[in-house]
């Protein structure tokens, strides 16, 4: 039990450093959304590409791992919280503390994830509308003023106008 519960706390230890990755990777992309980097944002999302499969991997062992603990100790593996091993370890106070910990930073890095991924949303839906904005304002400049301009099923018509600019045959 104690070889996988090592290596338990490793893939922790790991995942949890994933994380950190992550976020320092989420702190560099608000930056470049603000300064409307794109080529730089396009490195920063493969960045977080190659983390988020990192992260998937690592996941993945921790739960096979949790699953053969949980054969172990004969109890389901949903039940095998870290705050639940955490009691199954009294009697190992080190490893406790160990998990204990790891819980608390990972918690901790995943809060900071969220909020800067929830900011991050905001700037990119700020962008979003901006560009929105500045494309209908393109748009109407090239728009025939829409009163009076009906087809015979009365609907109404927006005509473009020609390309701007001077026309020298005229």
């Amino acid at each position: 039990m104690a070889s996988i519960m090592d290596e338990f706390i490793s893939i922790l230890e790991e995942e949890n450093k994933a994380y950190e990755d992550l976020s320092f990777i989420s702190r560099k992309k608000t930056e470049t959304i603000i300064y409307a980097k794109i080529d730089e944002l396009m490195k920063i999302t493969e960045q977080e590409q190659e983390i988020m499969g990192k992260i998937l991997n690592l996941d993945k062992r921790r739960v096979k791992v949790r699953e053969e603990m949980a054969g172990i100790l004969k109890v389901p593996a949903k039940s095998l919280t870290l705050l639940n091993m955490a009691t199954i370890l009294d009697k190992r106070p080190e490893e406790k503390e160990r998990i204990l910990k790891l819980r608390e930073d990972i918690r901790l890095t995943l809060i900071e994830v969220a909020r800067i991924n929830k900011e991050n949303e905001m700037l990119l839906k700020q962008s979003l509308e901006m560009l929105e904005y500045d494309m209908n304002l393109i748009r109407s400049t090239r728009q025939a003023p829409t009163t009076a301009n009906y087809d015979k099923n009365a609907a109404s018509t927006e005509t473009i106008l020609p390309g701007s600019g001077f026309n020298v045959t005229q």
